[in-house]
């Protein structure tokens, strides 16, 4: 029996190296590796301090998250008043042009809440009269601590004294499901106004200050959403924190004071905004590669005529309905997608908490709105539906569909 070339040993081995690589890159669209010089702390990072378990907890808890990367002043432009905005321990604090922004947009009714960094926890809301400054040294020795944390403090004296590290220690809520939480901070909020909503000790840590028609909560320190605090019991009085501001009913998490307030020396192809396009490159190329190395399958192309695709398919579909003169299949299906989709059977009762945001998106009356998807339901178990009027609804339930998405907004 002849035993293949060297060649062809070689060639068939380099097959696997192919693979192998390309196993590598498919699975950075679920992880991919923390570097660089950018906030490794924000809503999109894994790591222990990052805030990504939050911002999930957000999307399960709401009936919308979202992340923004514009800038505030744009962002809120578009921006509802009955939205909650959470700045969350940014890499670079709002400008007093987006402070003005901020502030005019909280007079008006909306919610927001801002935490400092641990790293650089200073900032000042001027016109409030809040401050977020660092503890001293009295402040410090006051708050009280937690054993462990005491003889930490105590090896670590011996060696090099920080007077800025985070403290651990034992704080007080107003939150009745949260009333004594673990808290990490090293600063304080003062304030001569406001509700306080976590102490630790003698200092204020969390406040909520009403302003105009809106709510903004400071808290010194955005330790409690990280995702160690996740991990630790932390999401309870972290949502309770976002909710104390009012109803956390859609939430943005501000990620453009991270993406400005960082250096930018890794590339900006590898940017969490840009990345799932840089890795649908490298495999574009690496397919590319493999390809022109080894052959596949036959040199003739092959004569066995090609399947319909999905498009053929649906035309095919319509075309038996219109044939049929009865459209009411169709449909009933694209009514019970869309009732599926606007989740009304976990709202059962309270479908004005799914009707009104879609109705203030499309600046619509709500009522008009129930009343065309009760008018569509009851059409949609009619024995026949006439193809004009079925195509009317279907065009009004597109719009109420497309409204329905986060982020959209009626020209």
């Amino acid at each position: 029996m002849n035993q293949p070339s060297r060649k062809k040993r070689e060639r068939k081995n380099a097959g696997w190296i192919w693979l192998f690589f390309l196993c590598l890159l498919l699975p950075l669209h679920l992880w991919f590796p923390e570097f660089g010089t950018g906030a490794l702390d924000d809503s999109y990072s894994s790591s222990a301090s990052g805030k990504k378990a939050f911002y999930l907890l957000l999307e399960t808890e709401t009936l919308g998250a979202e992340r923004n990367r514009v800038p505030l002043t744009v962002l809120l432009q578009s921006l509802d008043v009955d939205e909650t905005l959470c700045i969350l321990g940014p890499a670079r604090y709002p400008s007093p042009l987006e402070w003005s922004s901020l502030l005019a947009w909280v007079n008006e009714g909306g919610r927001l809440v801002i935490t400092a960094n641990h790293q650089h926890p200073e900032f000042e809301i001027t016109p409030l009269e809040i401050k977020v400054r660092y503890l001293d040294e009295t402040e410090r020795e006051n708050i009280p601590r937690m054993e462990s944390e005491k003889k930490n403090e105590r090896s670590f004296s011996l060696t090099e004294k920080d007077d800025h590290a985070l403290l651990q220690s034992q704080a007080t809520t107003i939150f009745p499901d949260a009333s004594s939480i673990l808290w990490e901070t090293n600063a304080l909020v003062e304030s001569l106004m406001g509700e306080t909503l976590i102490t630790a000790g003698e200092t204020k840590q969390a406040l909520k200050q009403k302003h105009g028609s809106g709510e903004i909560v400071v808290a010194a320190s955005s330790e409690i959403f990280s995702n160690q605090s996740m991990v630790d019991g932390g999401g309870v009085p972290a949502y309770r924190l976002i909710e104390s501001a009012g109803a956390a009913d859609y939430v943005v998490v501000d990620e453009s004071l991270n993406a400005s307030g960082t250096s930018k020396v890794v590339a900006l192809l590898i940017d969490p905004t840009f990345r799932p396009l840089t890795i649908q490159l490298l495999i574009t190329l690496l397919i590319y590669g493999w390809w022109r190395s080894v052959r596949f399958g036959p040199i003739l192309a092959s004569h066995s005529l090609p399947r319909h695709n999905i498009v053929s398919h649906t035309d095919n579909v319509g075309n038996l309905h219109y044939k049929k003169g009865n459209g009411r299949d169709l449909f009933y299906a694209y009514i019970k997608q869309l009732f599926t989709q606007l989740h009304f059977r976990s709202f059962r009762g309270e479908e004005h908490r799914v009707i009104d945001p879609i109705a203030r998106r499309m600046k619509e009356d709500p009522e008009q709105i129930k009343s065309l998807l009760q008018q569509a339901a009851q059409l949609s178990k009619s024995e026949k539906i006439d193809r004009h009027q079925m195509g009317d609804f279907i065009r009004k339930l597109s719009k109420i569909r497309q409204a329905a998405q986060p982020g959209y907004s009626k020209d």
